[in-house]
């Protein structure tokens, strides 16, 4: 019977029987292809969903395990590859031929390949390469938290968030019918998002409101976001939540929120942007761009604070409302700078034709420069 020493382990001169030593090597070569298609395929899930931060992440990790895998032996991994005659192509489950649940079914059977690959790439290398081993548990941890974020997005349903153009913000100071009639005449103009902010009412009546919002709108048109109250998402299944600097932190929004909740936040600088790409926020509204009679402010991040977020924007691909005394007087000069997404408020909710607002502003959006 042959025997040879561990690569790895040739100072130590720890024999081990050859079918063993292929056998071992055939797990690796197995479970690191495996593990890289995996990762392929969510990285392009990311990427093709325009979720850039989360597409450099894994590519990061396709990166970082064939680095720690480059010190195998790489003439072994071949020899010991046998696909044809592998025992487990029979054995496949019925589930695994059915991807039913689209993107977010074949997110989560590669998902669970990535994982589990890992394990077993982590346990062998143990045995055959210790020096990797560490490695290979790090990316494995680093998976699990990646895969949470890319399918809980899926769940937030971004690609109706890349989408939307036009926010209002719409206060509650009126008869419910007559809110629901301005709600309902908006959303058929294309406000694709329509936020419930009023500071002034309890709590009973946000939830009132809220309700008759969503029972007036199509959701394959137009969302409800509430502001800053992270209970009355829970109480409405509202579709998410916004939260300005001084509020909730974006994690935790989340553990208030269900999984499929979107949260956006208010930021007012460069820093803030940076931070709510780090944090993982869907979205972010920037302001104050000019000065507003909604909400006063002592200072206006203003045109040029636009600017710098456009530059960051391409690479962190966030959707990124522009905020604060917008209007259609001003909304070209927001345009200028690299922004086709605003929020505004009285601009559509309190004109004397909330709908023909609307229709006007994202003419406006929409018109080629």
């Amino acid at each position: 019977m042959t025997h040879v020493a561990l690569p790895s382990r040739k100072g130590e001169g720890l024999p081990i029987n050859r079918s063993e030593l292929l056998a071992s090597h055939r797990m690796l070569d197995a479970n690191l292809n495996r593990c890289l298609e995996g990762l392929r395929t969510l990285e392009d899930v990311a990427r093709f969903r325009d979720q850039s931060e989360l597409q450099r992440n894994y590519k990061t990790l396709r990166h970082q395990l064939q680095t720690a895998s480059s010190q195998w032996d790489n003439e072994l991994l071949l020899a010991s590859r046998n696909a044809h005659a592998d025992v487990g192509r029979e054995t496949k489950t019925a589930s695994e031929a059915l991807r039913s649940g689209g993107l977010a079914d074949i997110c989560e059977a590669a998902a669970q390949r990535v994982q589990q690959s890992l394990r077993c790439l982590e346990e062998v290398a143990k045995f055959l390469y210790p020096d990797s081993s560490a490695a290979i548990e790090s990316t494995r941890y680093q998976a699990y938290d990646l895969n949470a974020m890319l399918l809980l997005s899926l769940e937030r349903d971004l690609v109706f968030l890349n989408q939307a153009q036009l926010y209002v913000l719409a206060h509650c100071q009126m008869p419910i019918p007559a809110f629901q009639e301005r709600v309902r005449d908006i959303s058929c103009a294309g406000v694709s998002i329509i936020q419930i902010r009023d500071k002034r009412l309890d709590a009973k009546d946000l939830i009132g409101y809220t309700r008759a919002a969503m029972e007036v709108v199509d959701s394959h048109q137009t969302r409800i976001i509430v502001n800053d109250r992270a209970d009355i998402v829970q109480c409405t299944d509202a579709w998410g939540l916004h939260v300005g600097q001084t509020d909730l932190s974006v994690s935790q929004s989340r553990s208030l929120m269900p999984a499929s909740c979107v949260l956006g936040l208010s930021t007012h600088d460069v820093n803030q942007v940076k931070d709510a790409v780090a944090s993982g926020v869907d979205y972010i509204g920037c302001g104050p761009t000019f000065p507003s009679a909604t909400k006063p402010f002592d200072s206006y991040a203003g045109l040029d604070f636009l600017k710098e977020v456009s530059a960051l924007i391409p690479n962190a691909k966030l959707p990124a409302f522009a905020i604060g005394g917008i209007d259609l007087s001003n909304v070209t000069q927001v345009i200028d700078c690299g922004f086709r997404r605003v929020a505004v408020s009285k601009e559509v909710w309190e004109a004397e034709s909330p709908a023909t607002a609307a229709e006007s502003m994202l003419k406006k959006l929409n018109q080629v420069h």
